[in-house]
Order: C-alpha cells, then structure tokens, then sequence
C-alpha cells in the first residue's frame, strides 16, 4: 500500500467518507432541501422517503429510470413499493390521465369509474365483499382500524414487532411516539404459540389484529407454515377481526399473498 493510503478504516471514518462524496455529487439537492426544511419537517412530507444526510430530489422519471436535481441518473428498482410496477412513461396509462384531466381534476361527485375498479378489486380478490378507497394506507388501516373496534365495541388492537403500518402505525422498536393512540398489544410474527398466549390473554379486550402477509416492514419475512392460517382461526374464535394489511403483498400474485 502507498503511503497516502488509509490502514484500517474504522467503520464510522469509512461511513464519513462516503457521506462527504454523497454531499459533494448532490449540491442541489442539499441546498433545496435546507430550503424546504424551512416549511417542512424533515424536509419531506413522507417520512419514508427521508434518509441522512438529506435525500436526493427527483425531478423525473422515464420507462426504469429517475433523474435528480443534480443531472444524475438512477435505475428504480423500487417502482413505488411495487406500486409503480409499470414505469414511469406507459403510453397507456399517460393516456388515460391525459384523458382524465381533460374532463376535469376534481369534480366533486361520484364519477364513472370508481365502481368499476371497485368491482375489478371484488372480483379479483376473495376476501373483499365492499371497497372504500382511500388517499394512503395510513388512512385505509386506521379506517380498518376504528371499524374494527366500532364493530366488536373493544379498544385494543394486536401489531406485530416491526410491522409497519403506515406513519402512525409503526411497531418497530416498541412502537412510535407518535402512534394512533390505540391500546396495543405487540406480538412477535411468525410465532404461533406467542401469538396463540396473547390473543387468549386478551380476548376480552381485543378488537383487530393487524398483519402484514409478507412483513415487508421487518425485512421481507414470509409467513412460516401454517401461522397466517393459524392466526385467523385463533382472532376469529376470540371474536376478534383480522386485518391483512397488503398496501405492498397486494402484487405478490393474482390474488395478492392472501392467496
């Protein structure tokens, strides 16, 4: 090794060095986020999209590729937590809402399609008698969630260690403090006799037990033999309702991982 190069990099010294490339190849988008710290906290109105030192902003997207503030390109393997399975340019879908916002952007009534899609959801997948669409997954699983304890007339909910629910609905690291303040009971996933002892322990007060099928909040961990099956018999016998939460699983099949 030549004299100039560094022996035995420390993990913290091998973590700043990176960080100040980082922060030198990103100048504009540093500087519009100082700006936005000034009317936004972090910076970011989605909390999972931020990271440190700050993240980069994205000005487009085009077929597999996104381009930032800063001239450089990125391929998306995210694709919107699969959402954005398509791309960014589909000439289909870019023409569908090209047609959409020719006929107006909020028209303040119920519209033609939304039946439609809610029968195409119906159809494709079992478990689902009714649709309400919602304008994020927090929204949607605290509306399962007030249902659910409205319904059964109990307070307490089941989460599972690192699930993740939306941003206030996060069970990692015994739970936010900035969660819904539901009374919560936190079970550990794929552990079906733990599991078994706290919905028995609580049955009396347990209105929901919330699940994602493929705990895409704890690392992608697939559900292990029989625990999903397992876990609707024991919450059903308790008088409890089971919410599969499959904001992501949803593209995992046809029929989403429920199936």
């Amino acid at each position: 090794m030549s004299g100039t190069s560094t022996r035995n990099l420390t993990l913290e010294t091998a973590v700043a060095g990176v960080e100040a490339r980082y922060v030198a190849a990103n100048p504009k988008s540093q500087a519009r986020h100082q700006g936005a710290l000034r009317s936004m906290p972090g910076g970011n109105t989605r909390t999972s999209l931020y990271y440190d030192p700050f993240p980069v902003t994205l000005v487009k997207g085009e077929g597999a590729s996104l381009f930032d503030l800063d001239g450089h390109a990125y391929r998306d393997f995210l694709g919107e937590y699969t959402a954005g399975l398509y791309g960014h340019s589909d000439q289909a879908i870019l023409e569908a809402i090209r047609s959409a916002l020719e006929d107006g952007l909020a028209l303040g009534g119920p519209n033609r399609f939304e039946a439609r899609l809610a029968e195409l959801f119906c159809a494709r997948f079992p478990a689902l008698e009714l649709v309400r669409f919602c304008n994020s997954g927090t929204e949607a699983n605290l509306m399962c969630l007030c249902l659910a304890r409205a319904v059964t007339g109990r307070e307490a909910i089941m989460a599972f260690t690192g699930g993740y629910h939306g941003a206030v609905l996060a069970f990692a690291g015994g739970g936010s403090p900035i969660n819904a303040p539901f009374q919560t009971v936190i079970g550990e996933y794929n552990n079906a006799e733990g599991t078994r002892r706290l919905i028995a322990q609580h049955a009396k007060d347990l209105a929901a037990v919330i699940v994602d099928p493929v705990s895409t909040g704890a690392g992608l961990a697939l559900p292990e033999g029989d625990f999903l099956k397992g876990l609707l018999e024991i919450a059903h016998r308790a008088g409890a309702l089971v919410i599969f939460d499959e904001i992501v699983s949803f593209r995992a099949s046809a029929g989403g991982a429920q199936a």
